[in-house]
């Protein structure tokens, strides 16, 4: 078990110091006590030791990043019990880089099945591909509240043709459970 942070899109230091905070936090955490802010990250980072990553109380933000995929695939459960911009419990914006070709392209949240408070909000990720094709609604517990899912990646592989429709990636294995 570790601390979530609640800094929003306010950093502190370069993108280096950024980075070592995050590493860390999180290095070899499984249950995220508040939220999971992962803000201004450069391409050029390891962050596999996010995998070990089950749960998070709060919410999950992942703003201006220019990785190209997020190693969350153990993240199980977003509880929701805060949110960013008062409803949200997974929010992901603008994660590319407009002078270069590094960006987010799949968010890579296979073992996701849960969102027991707050909405999903993705929008403006240049290349993010894999975000229409996943039933949000199976995900989210609330059902008055809309996945507002907009203005992605555009030249997108389709699913593969065993996930009907609904995936996370491109493979067999991206599939949404």
């Amino acid at each position: 078990v570790c601390a979530g942070t609640l800094n929003g899109l306010s950093v502190t230091g370069d993108a280096q110091h950024q980075y070592q905070t995050l590493h860390k936090m999180y290095n070899n955490c499984e249950i995220v006590m508040g939220n999971l802010e992962i803000v201004l990250i450069d391409h050029t980072q390891d962050l596999s030791f996010l995998q070990t990553i089950r749960e998070v109380t709060g919410y999950i933000l992942i703003a201006m990043n220019v990785f190209a995929s997020l190693p969350l695939h153990n993240l199980r459960v977003i509880r929701g019990t805060q949110f960013y911009e008062e409803k949200y419990a997974l929010f992901v914006l603008l994660n590319y880089n407009p002078n270069a070709t590094h960006a987010l392209r799949q968010l890579g949240l296979n073992q996701l099945t849960e969102i027991l408070a707050g909405g999903v909000y993705i929008e403006k990720n240049a290349q993010l591909c894999h975000v229409e094709t996943v039933e949000w609604r199976d995900i989210m517990r609330d059902p008055r509240l809309e996945p507002v899912v907009r203005d992605n990646g555009k030249a997108c592989a389709p699913c593969h043709e065993s996930c009907g429709g609904h995936c996370w990636g491109p493979g067999p294995e991206d599939c949404q459970k």
